[in-house]
């Protein structure tokens, strides 16, 4: 029974990093309808900035998230307006932007990978030690990044329900050219979604590189929470909090009574399986109902 919760507890801390990245999905396809691949990217980038930060230029770890964030948001700004909005002011099909992010995402990864080497590198102990509630341990670190994820996703649900720039993302969301006809500029909705995206896929970044280790290719792991995404539903955004946490709760339980080997295995198994019998996922979004 301790195994199993001590199972659980892990999974939460993966769930609670898979999220910030599955809800930063969500949030794009929800209004522009394509998957955001540069996320990848933006994780990388934002991983080694804090690295650096705090081995390089000696930053406590707030100052050295607050300035992977800056970076991190300039960049996916940076991508938003060079290499999408040219794009959406054509009304090029979307399979185009999809094109057009996967092109940005390797461009920056390779530009990080010549830039830095391809070598592991190792963020120095942070918050070491762990605390033992009934025989359960819970990695200090690993609870400091399930909490900060979800005040992080609890703030951006905030902004989206109580705030002006919020409904009016929400009402892209629904018809991006009737919000349009009614006075919402296009642009700053744009702008506000990459830069929630550049924050959530920073933070992600810099707590994945904490747990396991900073390289040009960890932003692989986006593939996971694209998966959360789509199991919980894609563009909705309280199905890819819920998504993100049962695939790393499930994953932990296969890697802990199986074998770490068949995890992805079982994630894209999963996946299939979610995809045949609930092809909108466990909530059911529908075009119209996102959000």
């Amino acid at each position: 029974m301790t195994l199993f919760l001590q199972q659980i507890v892990s999974g939460i801390s993966i769930g609670a990093v898979y999220s910030l990245l599955a809800v930063g999905y969500a949030l794009v396809y929800s209004v522009y309808n394509f998957t955001n691949w540069a996320f990848d990217a933006f994780m990388v980038v934002g991983a080694f900035a804090g690295f650096y930060a705090i081995t390089s230029f000696f930053m406590p770890v707030w100052l050295a998230l607050t300035l992977s964030i800056v970076i991190t948001v300039a960049l996916s700004l940076f991508v938003e307006t060079g290499a999408y909005r040219p794009l959406r002011m054509r009304n090029a099909p979307r399979l185009y932007m999809m094109i057009s992010a996967m092109g940005a995402n390797l461009a920056i990864i390779n530009i990080v990978n010549l830039a830095f080497g391809g070598a592991f590198r190792k963020f120095p102990e942070i918050l070491p030690g762990t605390i033992n509630v009934q025989g359960v341990a819970f990695g200090k670190m690993d609870l400091a990044a399930a909490i900060i994820s979800f005040v992080v996703l609890g703030l951006l649900w905030f902004f989206l329900m109580r705030t002006k720039q919020g409904l009016a993302i929400r009402a892209s969301s629904l018809d991006m050219v009737t919000a349009g006809i009614m006075g919402i500029n296009n642009n700053t909705v744009a702008l506000t979604i990459f830069f929630i995206t550049g924050v959530l896929s920073s933070i992600s970044g810099v707590f994945y590189g904490i747990k396991y280790a900073v390289f040009p290719y960890l932003g692989s792991v986006t593939t996971k929470a694209m998966i959360a995404s789509i199991i919980g539903g894609l563009g909705s955004l309280p199905g890819a909090v819920v998504g993100s946490l049962l695939l790393g709760v499930l994953e932990t339980l296969i890697s802990g009574y199986i074998s770490s080997v068949y995890r992805d295995l079982f994630s894209f198994t999963f996946l299939i399986i979610m995809l045949l019998f609930l092809p909108n996922g466990m909530f059911g979004v529908k075009t119209e109902e996102k959000l």
